[in-house]
């Protein structure tokens, strides 16, 4: 080993506890060892214990000073300074060893009273954080390996190797302020500048929801224009943005019965059945070609014959919806005519011009003229032949399906009308940020990034459940476990939104279906080479099976009791030192902790100079403001 400099030797031992007594002349805050500035010891820091030929790992937990000559006992103190009466010992817990030039995790070897312990080199250091002995003057090393700042304590560039990061779930977390967006955009920076997009791209695609708008702008990651794909949806009344920033969805992700009945609050004894027949007519009529020429008319035919007023007055309804923007005299002579049509209120039929109707083929055929029949079924043809769009063909079907209900007794009006109130009111805004498309086979970009900060709440909790599902089941299809060859890292800001386990702004249902979901990825995603990456202040919020599944973590200061409370059950990885240093956190400092690395190391995280490449989330400068 290169143990660079003594610094003291073992005293006493309990167990994997050791207590150090330092070397008097090692009282200094730096040395200079061959042309090198090194560190002294520090508490959290690392020392080296030699035991024969045997390399011992201790961390250091405490340090104190040892007064010999004032001691309680003394009944005469002497409180002035005396030279050589002041000891100064360090506690050190035992983690690990060096075997083959490589750290070793684990107690195997203990010290013994009278061994030396030394300093730490740069390549210890480096091996007891990443486990793995490497030479990164080596550039092929260095290539599999990214860095995004320095250790606090030994202060030497940290590196992580790539794999074990990237190809793992990752957690980042912190309050607000302490730097935990500029960690994330250091962190896929370093790696896009690292490895060169031109040899990620077409073998692994990142997507990144983001619900504060902070990422959505030309640069970012250090991105060119053609490797980044920015998409703001926008759900307001003035959105002019087109079909640029929608999202394009295919049908059978849309028109999923679990997720409409989630997305339009469906009841589940009266209206999620309703939706469930609603999508088993969509797919018959789309099978068999029977197209709204065939429905409306047909339903019209039957609600003349029906024993209830009630069907035929909701149809009529149905006509004026359909007719907002028809303004010709042959339209006008057609509603003319059903509103002819009378109603016999003692036996229950319904007349026009003393004529009665007795079966469907009286209206469709003998008065088809004088029902207005005939021209309900042309217009009807124009209408489906015109492509009124998948958001007015979707209400439509559903005020359809009501009347067929109606008419078969499935439903009753009064149940399910609040229902189609509801849906027309989220599909109208669901149109102006999605398009439904069965015909997508675009290679998306290196990096594809969803902005919700011009959306409703509702929105930005039913689109990212809508990407990430997708994403996953695509993927999932399209892969081999035996032989992946693609990878997808899905990113999260401020997960909290939509990975809390106690929203009360929503109902159990659609909780449990975004919990399983979520919970489902980060369980089974790795299999398939599907990753996550999730961002938060508020790591108590998150569902904690998903916090207790991530890989590597990047923790930030913390001051919530709740939140620490949720990083001391969940993350196995963290010592008890490193738990209580994270309120003390300074900004843009983290813990980084988890499967790829052997111990915790704290870092100080580089902050990314040029401003296009990182998230607009600095603070403002208030002074500057004002000053103006």
């Amino acid at each position: 080993m290169t143990n660079p400099l003594k610094i003291g030797s073992v005293f006493e031992v309990r167990g994997t506890r050791v207590k150090v007594l330092v070397d008097k002349e090692m009282n200094h805050s730096t040395f200079i060892y061959l042309g090198e500035i090194i560190n002294n010891i520090t508490v959290n820091g690392y020392v080296i214990i030699k035991k024969g030929f045997i390399d011992l790992v201790g961390k250091i937990d405490a340090e104190y000073i040892d007064d010999l000559l004032n001691t309680d006992l003394n009944q005469e103190q002497d409180y002035r300074y005396n030279k050589g009466t002041i000891l100064r010992i360090l506690e050190v817990q035992i983690l690990g060893y060096f075997e083959n030039k490589t750290f070793k995790n684990g107690v195997k070897h203990l010290p013994m009273i009278g061994n030396l312990v030394y300093i730490p080199g740069k390549h210890e250091v480096i091996s007891i954080y990443s486990g793995i002995q490497t030479d990164y003057s080596d550039i092929d090393n260095k290539m599999q390996t990214i860095s995004i700042g320095n250790s606090i304590y030994e202060d030497i560039p940290v590196r992580f190797a790539i794999n074990s990061f990237f190809a793992s779930h990752i957690g980042i977390f912190g309050n607000t302020g302490s730097g935990k967006s500029n960690t994330l955009a250091k962190l896929y920076f370093e790696l896009f500048k690292t490895v060169d997009t031109k040899n990620i791209i077409n073998k692994s695609s990142f997507y990144l929801i983001d619900f504060n708008g902070e990422y959505s702008h030309s640069g970012v990651f250090g991105l060119n224009d053609d490797e980044i794909k920015i998409i703001n949806f926008n759900t307001s009344e003035n959105n002019n943005s087109g079909n640029a920033n929608k999202l394009k969805i295919s049908k059978q992700y849309f028109y999923n019965e679990e997720l409409l009945s989630i997305l339009f609050s469906a009841r589940e004894q009266t209206q999620k059945p309703f939706i469930k027949r609603l999508l088993k007519r969509l797919k018959y009529a789309e099978e068999k070609g029977w197209g709204l020429h065939n429905w409306l008319p047909n339903l019209f035919a039957k609600s003349l014959l029906h024993s209830s007023r009630e069907v035929f007055e909701y149809i009529k309804e149905i006509i004026e919806y359909m007719s907002f923007n028809v303004q010709s005299e042959e339209h006008e002579e057609f509603f003319e005519k059903i509103r002819s049509i009378q109603w016999h209120t003692r036996e229950h039929y319904f007349f026009i011009n003393n004529l009665f109707f007795n079966t469907i083929e009286d209206i469709k055929s003998t008065y088809s003229a004088e029902t207005g029949y005939d021209y309900l079924y042309q217009w009807c043809f124009e209408i489906e032949n015109s492509d009124i769009g998948w958001c007015d063909k979707f209400i439509l079907n559903t005020k359809l399906q009501l009347a067929s209900d109606m008419l078969n007794r499935y439903a009753q009006f009064e149940h399910i009308n609040p229902l189609i109130y509801r849906i027309e009111a989220k599909v109208r805004e669901l149109d102006t940020i999605i398009e439904i498309n069965d015909n997508d086979n675009e290679e998306p970009p290196l990096m594809t990034i969803y902005s919700f900060r011009e959306c409703s709440t509702d929105i930005k909790k039913v689109m990212p459940l809508l990407i990430a599902k997708m994403l996953f089941d695509n993927h999932k299809s399209q892969t081999e476990q035996e032989n992946i060859k693609n990878t997808v890292h899905l990113i999260i800001d401020e997960a909290h939104n939509i990975l809390s386990s106690d929203s009360k702004r929503e109902g159990n249902s659609w909780k449990n279906y975004r919990l399983d979901l979520f919970e489902e990825i980060i369980k089974e995603g790795r299999k398939f080479g599907f990753y996550l990456t999730i961002c938060s202040q508020r790591p108590f919020d998150i569902s904690p099976t998903i916090i207790s599944q991530i890989h590597n973590y990047f923790i930030h200061r913390l001051v919530n009791d709740k939140d620490l409370e949720m990083i001391d059950n969940t993350i196995p990885t963290l010592d008890k030192v490193s738990r209580a240093a994270i309120p003390t956190l300074s900004s843009g400092c983290c813990i980084v902790s988890g499967t790829a690395l052997s111990m915790p190391v704290f870092i100080q995280v580089d902050q990314i100079h040029k401003k296009t490449y990182r998230p607009s989330s600095d603070n403002v400068d208030l002074y500057k403001l004002w000053k103006q």
